[in-house]
């Protein structure tokens, strides 16, 4: 039977995909932070839950999924996507000046978090035509972004991923040492 768990050695392997140098694939790696996020919330809503098919339904939504994880007051209290600001045009050159200086923080502190909340279905079609931008734009990010160790850390740790006596597939390949140095330095932030 499928329970929470069963997200995790998925989300763990998108993750280290997101880890593995080259950096300059822009479109690759955002996707793949954010199928990790995808993954991890839906880990996250089903043992909050005991729902799996309601955590499934959610589909590409992260902010709908997300809005379900915060009922819990729990759930990764050091970060918020706040519709002040995710209701912005991220890819518009005056989106930073568009927020008061409160939001204008928050937005660049978690702007890669609100990117792959706000896009994930277009993020593995940046370059060509994704379906929801409808002019030019540009994007920058930072790679591998020492944000997401925080992050996914707060948020394991809601999950209580690792487990004693089930699979860490990231603390796997750290012991075998079979990832690149630069990966395997990136992903060693996971754990204290």
């Amino acid at each position: 039977m499928h329970e929470w768990h069963s997200f995790l050695r998925t989300a763990d392997g998108w993750f280290i995909t997101y880890s593995l140098p080259p950096p300059d694939l822009t479109s690759v790696k955002l996707f793949a932070i954010g199928h990790t996020v995808e993954l991890y919330l839906k880990a996250a809503n089903t043992k909050f839950t005991n729902d799996i098919g309601r955590a499934i339904n959610f589909g590409h939504k992260l902010k709908s999924i997300w809005d379900d994880c915060k009922k819990d007051s729990k759930f990764m209290p050091s970060f918020e996507i706040k519709d002040s600001v995710f209701n912005k045009d991220f890819f518009s050159v005056s989106v930073v000046k568009s927020l008061d200086e409160v939001d204008r923080r928050h937005y660049l502190h978690n702007q890669e978090l609100y990117i792959v909340a706000k896009f994930l279905p277009d993020l593995k079609y940046l370059g060509t035509l994704p379906k929801s931008l409808k002019s030019a734009y540009g994007l920058g990010y930072i790679h591998p972004n020492p944000y997401w160790i925080g992050f996914l850390r707060e948020l394991r740790d809601y999950i209580g991923h690792p487990q004693k006596n089930r699979l860490d597939i990231i603390a796997h390949h750290l012991q075998e040492g079979d990832l690149p140095e630069q990966s395997i330095q990136y992903l060693k932030g996971l754990y204290p």
